[in-house]
């Protein structure tokens, strides 16, 4: 491989995301495990084929979550942002339209993200935490997230809930088993193979009533 561009993937992809997905104090993949309580967040969205059944679950269950939309998907279904709004809900950036960071210059990362943040502005969203799609870092990323003031989330735990080759029991059977206090829960309520997110509802029928039962309370990103 040429030495110029093993060079640039090496400092455009390979050190930042050894950086900030595992080593940096500034993106947050935990809450406090002391409360015995879980976060859990939803990617991708808003998407009329399943957010409204999705909030649907949430209000039955009486849980709080924060929604990391697509500005671009929230642009489109202004109704479903001033739903989960007025349910209660967080709604955190997620990007303009899902492209992976490390595929995005920097001018695009700022263009981008400023982009993302008035369209959500005119839709009455002052948003204070973002999540990278993939949750992928490119040089600037982290920069451009701090001048717009935004917490940067992760994740702890997910169930691979996007996947053509899971299934709700799969989604049931990871989560349940593997979650401990303080997780931030990754799932998905737009995109995915094979109308994914529908799989990932069915699962929190089940899913949310047993968490509940043994005692988690769930917090929503902007309480990080």
């Amino acid at each position: 491989m040429d030495l110029g561009i093993l060079t640039l993937i090496l400092v455009y992809v390979v050190f930042p995301n050894l950086r900030y997905r595992l080593f940096s104090s500034k993106v947050i993949k935990k809450f406090h495990p002391e409360s015995n309580t879980v976060v859990l967040t939803f990617d991708d969205g808003p998407d009329p084929r399943y957010t409204p059944e999705l909030l649907d679950v949430l209000k039955k269950n009486n849980v709080k979550c924060t929604f990391f939309v697509l500005a671009s998907q929230a642009q489109k279904y202004p109704y479903l942002i001033k739903r989960i709004v007025s349910e209660g809900h967080c709604i955190g950036l997620h990007s303009l339209k899902h492209t992976n960071a490390i595929f995005t210059s920097p001018m695009k990362t700022k263009k981008d993200l400023e982009k993302s943040i008035k369209i959500l502005g005119e839709l009455g969203v002052d948003v204070k935490v973002f999540r990278p799609p993939w949750g992928m870092f490119n040089p600037v990323t982290c920069h451009y997230a701090k001048i717009h003031n935004f917490k940067i989330i992760l994740w702890s735990l997910h169930a691979m809930d996007w996947s053509r080759w899971v299934n709700s029991d799969y989604i049931k059977h990871k989560i349940i088993k593997k979650v401990k206090p303080g997780d931030i829960i990754l799932l998905h309520d737009g995109r995915g193979a094979n109308h994914a997110p529908k799989r990932t509802i069915s699962a929190l029928k089940t899913i949310l009533p047993i968490l509940k039962k043994e005692g988690f309370n769930f917090a929503m990103a902007k309480d990080l």
